[in-house]
């Protein structure tokens, strides 16, 4: 393990919040948990350089401007904005002007946090301009508020509102790299020839014919809307198609594979277990005994 390294100014305003928290084994083995939490008017020398921190960093800037370095690349950071980062990794943020840096912030870790963030990532800038009247400022809000007296829900209620937080989080980004214009007609109409054909023979070059699009130019945008490639998508619906075929009616597996489009059973049975962690045979009897 890498040693944790910082340096730091703490340059801020009396009337600055910083809480330290002490989750729980029960939080740390089961739940998101806050590490530390806090509202700072941070001074012009504030700054915090660091590396190999085992904790996630959420900071919301409320008014005035500060300054990031992460992954070898600088940002600004206005009223507004927040960023969302990896502590494991190096990063430098400190206040960017004469003005006070009025900032909320939250360390968290635990539970499937690693997975929110790099969803978070790959979308690209760890920076995020929120759209007025988001709700995230006012939710980290709330678990410093939360925090600030310790109770026997602190722990319950605190992870509800990071997966709250980080859920809205992963709204925002879409809504950031999604036009506001809707989804586009040639996207709508793929997903319903999904829908309708896919116990066809479907592949993205037919497709890329029958839309007189660009198989490629196809296939991104279909994925930026929708969060799956076109493969990925006709799968899943074809996996869907046979849960019901699996769960309502008595047809063997193989004749359910060459009724929803997939040829070879046995890539059919790996898709399915890939999907649904069991085997169809074994999702068709787990369903039939709840039932019981």
């Amino acid at each position: 393990m890498r040693e944790y390294r910082e340096k730091a100014s703490f340059d801020w305003s009396e009337d600055s919040v910083r809480i330290m928290a002490t989750p729980s084994a029960f939080a740390k083995s089961s739940l998101y948990y806050a590490q530390e939490a806090g509202m700072f008017r941070a001074h012009s020398s504030y700054f915090t350089e660091r590396e190999n921190l085992d904790s996630y960093l959420i900071v919301y800037t409320l008014s005035g401007a500060g300054s990031l370095v992460y992954d070898d690349k600088s940002f600004g950071l206005q009223a507004g904005q927040l960023f969302y980062i990896d502590c494991r990794k190096y990063q430098y943020y400190k206040t960017a002007s004469n003005e006070p840096w009025e900032l909320i912030w939250l360390h968290f870790d635990g539970s499937s946090s690693r997975a929110y963030y790099d969803r978070f990532a790959a979308e690209g800038s760890p920076v995020l301009s929120l759209e007025k009247g988001s709700r995230i400022p006012g939710m980290m809000k709330e678990i410093v508020a939360l925090h600030e007296l310790r109770t026997i829900e602190t722990e319950l209620r605190g992870s509800r509102l990071i997966v709250d937080l980080l859920t809205e989080l992963m709204l925002a980004v879409q809504q950031r790299d999604t036009p506001q214009l809707g989804i586009p007609s040639v996207v709508r109409d793929v997903i319903r020839h999904y829908d309708r054909r896919f116990a066809e023979k479907l592949t993205l070059d037919g497709l890329s014919e029958a839309f007189a699009m660009d198989k490629y130019a196809l296939s991104k945008t279909f994925k930026k809307y929708t969060g799956f490639s076109p493969n990925e998508y006709l799968i899943n619906v074809r996996i869907a198609r046979a849960k019901e075929r699996l769960r309502y009616s008595d047809m063997p597996v193989a004749e359910i594979a060459a009724d929803v489009g997939i040829d070879n059973v046995s890539h059919f049975i790996n898709l399915f277990r890939e999907r649904e962690s069991y085997t169809p045979l074994a999702y068709r009897k787990r369903w039939q005994e709840g039932r019981k």
